[in-house]
């Protein structure tokens, strides 16, 4: 069980040194936040389309139900920021609307990418038990794709205004939800087996709509008629970060 734990650390914890990178440089961070938001968006959207759609498609035989937890996910998340938007934040005043919408963007990066880390720590506590070398080498393929994905967090949640010390506790605690989810895996394999394909097509979901619905707005927002080729080839680079470090991992 202490080797698991440490292959889940390896997967959670290591994923944030892109991270802290941004932190600690969060002064040039900030003069070039809008090129790393689009580089935030295309990670989004690479993880869901190369690394945790297929890999949900992969572990089934009808693929018919994973779209359909894709599409519940995306739908989850789109009531989840209603609610936020209408219960749980103060109103802005007149002409303020845009920040309306992304207010809540902190509360859904933070509670996606939680999932992510907990279903993250069950396939590797999977992969332990079928073998305990392949545990580590999956800890180590998590904790590579998990970077660029973790890098756009980071630059979202310091955008918001985020202080450097609340984002780094936030992502730390985030990130041991690896292990939480890996001793999860470990006693309850069988069942996690059956519904993890499920719950990935989901998460999927939930990227697709953080990119989707709150990402590429706020980037057209700040951008306007500016920024084109920067914009384009950082998101570009996102995605192809993502595919890049999921067929290393492959």
């Amino acid at each position: 069980m202490l080797t698991l734990i440490f292959y889940a650390l390896i997967g959670g914890v290591v994923s944030l040194i892109g991270g802290l990178l941004i932190v600690w440089k969060s002064k040039s961070t900030l003069k070039i936040i809008t090129p790393l938001v689009s580089f935030a968006a295309g990670a989004f959207m690479g993880v869901s389309f190369f690394d945790i759609l297929p890999e949900a498609l992969a572990g089934v035989k009808e693929s018919h139900y994973i779209f359909a937890w894709l599409l519940g996910g995306y739908f989850c998340f789109f009531v989840m920021e209603r609610f936020i938007m209408r219960y749980f934040h103060r109103h802005k005043l007149e002409g303020e609307g845009h920040n309306d919408h992304t207010e809540s963007l902190p509360v859904l990066v933070v509670v996606g990418d939680s999932l992510h880390n907990f279903l993250d720590g069950i396939v590797i506590a999977l992969s332990f038990v079928a073998n305990p070398a392949l545990g580590l080498t999956t800890a180590l393929a998590v904790a590579a794709h998990e970077i660029p994905q973790e890098i756009g967090d980071f630059v979202i949640l310091l955008d918001r205004g985020w202080s450097k010390a609340k984002i780094i506790l936030v992502n730390i605690a985030s990130s041991l939800l690896t292990v939480a989810g890996a001793v999860i895996g470990y006693y309850a394999a069988q069942l996690f087996a059956a519904w993890l394909p499920f719950l990935l097509a989901a998460v999927a979901g939930i990227f697709l709509y953080i990119a989707a619905s709150d990402l590429i707005p706020e980037i057209h927002h700040r951008a306007g008629h500016k920024q084109v080729y920067g914009i384009i080839l950082s998101f570009l680079f996102g995605m192809i970060s993502i595919a890049y470090l999921v067929s290393l991992a492959h």
